[in-house]
């Protein structure tokens, strides 16, 4: 048989309960004070009147001030006109100065041109007269060689002519002569073509059979080298790459292994770390509970009905009257936040979406935890922790408020983005208590050049209000943060694991409130699989999804605990350092393999380098003696073929030069014997052109004389050009230096008086600022001895706020769907169900709002029909229907199954 215990369903109706925040002052408005007298001078006019006073005191000073700037910057101005007047003669007269001195140079330099012209031009006309004279000399000499050589030639024909039978031969003997020397030559032709032929032959047989030795020798030289296997080669390398290979795979696993086992190092240093620093930073402050506070939880815890959650008038009369009355007295005995001046040094920045990073979520949560477990502990609960997942949880419930935009000052919880969140973690629910920010931002919400101290002390301010403002929402969020809830409660609550994130919605404005970049702390906890109530929950046959092993949150490492400031911090940081030592132990073993296996895989890779190395040294070692063997050989045969060329291009020269010659002195011999006069005309003839080519050789001489004359002569006149070109550039150059240097002087004397007037300037507007300076320093001195005048003044005449009022001007704590807060009049507002609101007004002595309760509303809700639950047959507290309402806002897992056995 089957036996099923049923458990309540989220499906309970969705009963809406009216709650209010606790506020920490109020301020006066009863309506029988409206009609008050007031006297003439009032306090506005009073403050008014000083108003007034001061503005005018200020409009006469700024005025003074004024008339003193615009005397002394016309003083200024007149100065820099005068001097700027004299400037400008002074520079007039440096032109004109610079203008005469380029004149001067000028005329100095053509004076000097035309002296050095004159003299150049005389000696110019010297060298050309004494070259003058010189050729005609040499006329006169080579003229009357001339005439000898002339006369000579003459007188040498004379003779010839004298004996011209000995000179004159008949055709037939002219015949004879060149019939003999032709045979002559010819003979010599045919012998030099024989002698060239032998030749040649010789060459190209010795050519041939040098070639043949050569190609024997290439190829005997081959047969002598020993090519490698490359069948061999190639098995060597596959058995070597296959040892790298396994050496390859086993470094790799010794080094993943090893990363492995650094990463788990590295996590637990830093747990260490993050324990060490939690303890050195721990921040002195406490939550002094006065007497009684204590005993009334343990009575709620002892007495408190089977999974009931909350404290009300109506269900824990006694309990609730405790509380209520201890309340005002733990706010006050806590109200003041002490300073961590180490903290106020760390900044805090927030991210880009308006959370806190996660370190800051973590110190956050350490203050947090340790401010909430010593009251935990002294009720008797199990102490929060604080694990990797819960500040991970914490930071992800920040960044999907952020996702929705959302404004919880306006729409309390997203509970969307608290399912998103655990399903996300395989849990059953992330509990979550949520304060608005006061203290942490301030008023204004800026959230600049904030401190960890900022941070600490926005979280004790929540915590508070929380714990200790929290009776108008039946102290939901006490049971929550204090972890009485699990008492006698087959629910599964959140409240093991705590992580404390903040957000703010950048630009976001509360409607309700009319403040703007409203956000707040989530106090955000999840359930622990060793916990007592979950292992409970799990022995009675509850499925719990905290418990299941596969769940996200009880991965490696989502488990591992960050160390809490206090008592225990110690055993965590001594269980930290055996955990660090362990897991540097293991590194070090791990790292001792990997270095052998590294070693071994260095080994196998460099003998497979090295055997690599050796097939390719030996490959290209062959390759390289068969190219040298084909160069040499073929460098020999290509000497060999350049030799015989050489040889037969030289025999052809010879041979060509040879046979050029006879037939060279062939025709010179026929000339000679047809040249051979055959009468005394002809023999005449031949004199006469002796004679002529006599006189036309001593004519060539006499042009050659001429010609060389000219030239000395263009030499003589291009030399004087060049000597005063070159002058004159010299001149010019140095007439150039002049005035450069002039132009300096000129441009130095002018910058002087520039700069000069910048000097005067630059002196004159430091003068002139550091008056408008003083002005404006004197100005703001008075300004603010009249603000604090006016201030004196508000504070005698204006009324001070009450003694309950805190720095904070609203506050919000979010409990349901409903929404209550402080306004800047200090009336406290409630949002009803329907839509109406309802205003309560206090004296300074009430120490609540006048509202409707928590206990009508339950009462109301015990006496509706609609109590009870169809799928259980069973009528319902009400606190049980004000849970139905409420569960997600506190932290309870209502979707809990029994298993059926």
């Amino acid at each position: 048989m089957n036996r099923k215990n049923t458990i309540l369903k989220s499906t309970l109706l969705a009963t809406s309960v009216v709650t209010i925040s606790a506020v920490t002052n109020v301020t006066v408005h009863a309506d029988d004070m409206a009609s008050k007298t007031q006297s003439q001078n009032t306090p506005e006019k009073q403050i008014a009147k000083k108003q007034d006073n001061n503005n005018q005191q200020l409009s006469a000073l700024k005025q003074q001030q004024s008339n003193s700037e615009n005397e002394a910057a016309k003083q200024n101005a007149d100065k820099l006109t005068e001097l700027q007047e004299n400037n400008a003669e002074k520079i007039k007269i440096l032109d004109q100065q610079l203008q005469n001195q380029k004149q001067v140079t000028q005329q100095t330099a053509n004076d000097q041109l035309a002296a050095k012209t004159n003299t150049v031009r005389q000696s110019e006309q010297a060298q050309a007269v004494a070259e003058n004279d010189t050729y005609q000399s040499q006329v006169a000499a080579q003229t009357k060689a001339n005439d000898q050589a002339v006369a000579n030639q003459q007188q040498a024909n004379a003779q010839e002519l004298a004996n011209a039978a000995k000179h004159i031969v008949t055709p037939e003997q002219k015949q004879s002569q060149i019939d003999s020397v032709t045979k002559s030559t010819q003979q010599a032709l045919d012998q030099a073509k024989s002698n060239h032929d032998t030749t040649t032959n010789k060459l190209n047989d010795q050519l041939a059979n040098d070639l043949k030795q050569n190609t024997q020798q290439e190829q005997a030289a081959k047969n002598d080298l020993k090519q490698p296997s490359q069948a061999d080669n190639q098995k060597q390398l596959t058995d070597a790459q296959n040892a790298v290979n396994n050496a390859q795979s086993k470094a790799n696993d010794a080094q993943k292994a090893l990363s492995d086992a650094k990463n788990a190092l590295n996590a637990s240093q830093s747990a260490l770390t993050q324990a060490q620093d939690a303890q050195k930073d721990h921040v002195a402050n406490t939550i002094n509970l006065p007497a009684g506070y204590i005993d009334a939880w343990k009575e709620y815890v002892n007495t408190k009905e089977k999974d009931d959650w909350l404290v009300t008038e109506s269900t824990y009369p006694d309990v609730f009257k405790k509380l209520e009355a201890l309340d005002d007295k733990a706010f006050q005995n806590n109200v003041e936040y002490h300073s961590d001046p180490v903290a106020a040094k760390t900044p805090v920045v927030l991210n880009d979406n308006g959370t806190l990073s996660r370190d800051d979520i973590i110190k956050a949560t350490q203050f947090a935890v340790s401010l909430l477990n010593p009251i935990r502990e002294a009720i008797g609960v199990t102490p929060y922790k604080i694990t990797n997942a819960s500040i991970d949880v914490a930071q992800d419930v920040a960044n999907e408020y952020r996702k929705d935009n959302w404004n919880t000052w306006d729409h309390a919880h997203d509970n969307d983005a608290l399912d998103r969140v655990a399903n996300k973690w395989n849990i059953d629910l992330v509990g979550e208590s949520w304060a608005g920010d006061g203290a942490f931002g301030g008023f204004g919400h800026a959230y600049t050049n904030l401190t960890l101290n900022d941070l600490y002390r926005g979280v004790y301010k929540s915590i508070l209000n929380l714990l200790f403002n929290d009776s108008t929402q039946g102290y939901g969020h006490a049971t929550d943060l204090l972890g009485v809830r699990a008492a006698n409660s087959d629910l599964t609550v959140a409240g093991d694991d705590l992580g404390v994130s903040f957000e703010y919605g950048k630009g976001m404005k509360s409607t309700t409130w009319g403040q703007t970049n409203v956000g707040g702390f989530h106090f955000n906890s999840i359930s622990d699989a060793s916990s007592k109530n979950v292992q409970r929950l799990v022995k009675e046959g509850y499925v719990v999804d905290a418990a299941d092993p596969n769940s996200k949150v009880n991965q490696p490492g989502y488990r591992d605990e960050i160390a809490i400031p206090g008592n225990t911090s110690q055993k965590q940081i001594a269980d930290l350092q055996a955990k660090v030592s362990q897991a540097q132990a293991q590194v070090d073993q791990l790292t001792k393999t990997a270095n052998a296996a590294s070693q071994t895989l260095t080994a196998v890779k460099a003998k497979l380098a090295d055997l690599q190395k050796n097939i390719t040294d030996a490959e290209n070692s062959y390759q390289q003696q068969l190219a040298a063997i084909n160069t040499k050989f073929s460098d020999q045969a290509t000497k060999l073929k350049a030799g015989h060329d050489t040889k037969i291009k030289a025999e052809n020269n010879a041979y060509q030069a040879h046979v050029d010659q006879l037939s060279s002195d062939l025709q010179t011999k026929l000339n000679a014997i047809k040249a051979q006069p055959e009468n005394t005309d002809q023999l005449k003839a031949q004199l006469d052109q002796k004679l002529a080519q006599v006189k036309q050789d001593g004519q060539h001489k006499l042009d050659q004389l001429k010609q060389a004359h000219e030239a000395r002569l263009q030499k003589i006149q291009q030399d004087a050009e060049n000597t005063l070109a070159a002058y004159k550039a010299n001149l010019d150059k140095d007439a150039q230096a002049k005035i450069t240097k002039a132009q300096a002087d000129h441009d130095a004397s002018v910058k002087a008086l520039n700069d000069n007037y910048t000097q005067l300037k630059n002196q004159l507007d430091a003068q002139q600022a550091k008056l408008i300076s003083d002005d404006q320093t004197q100005y703001n001195a008075l300004a603010t001895k009249l603000d604090d005048e006016l201030t004196v003044l508000k504070n005698q005449v204006l009324p001070k706020p009450s003694d309950h009022q805190t720095a904070q001007n609203k506050q919000v704590v979010a409990g349901n769907t409903d929404t209550v807060a402080l306004d800047n009049s200090g009336k406290t507002t409630v949002v009803l169900p329907s839509g109406e609101k309802k205003s309560a007004v206090m004296t300074t002595n009430d120490k609540r709002a006048e509202v409707e309760t928590m206990t009508n509303l339950v009462q109301t809700t015990k006496n509706n029909e609609n109590g009870t639950l169809p799928q259980t047959g069973n009528s319902n507290s009400a606190a049980i229907i004000a849970l139905g309402a409420l569960t997600s806002m506190f932290g309870l897992g209502l979707v809990t199954k029994k298993k059926e056995w």
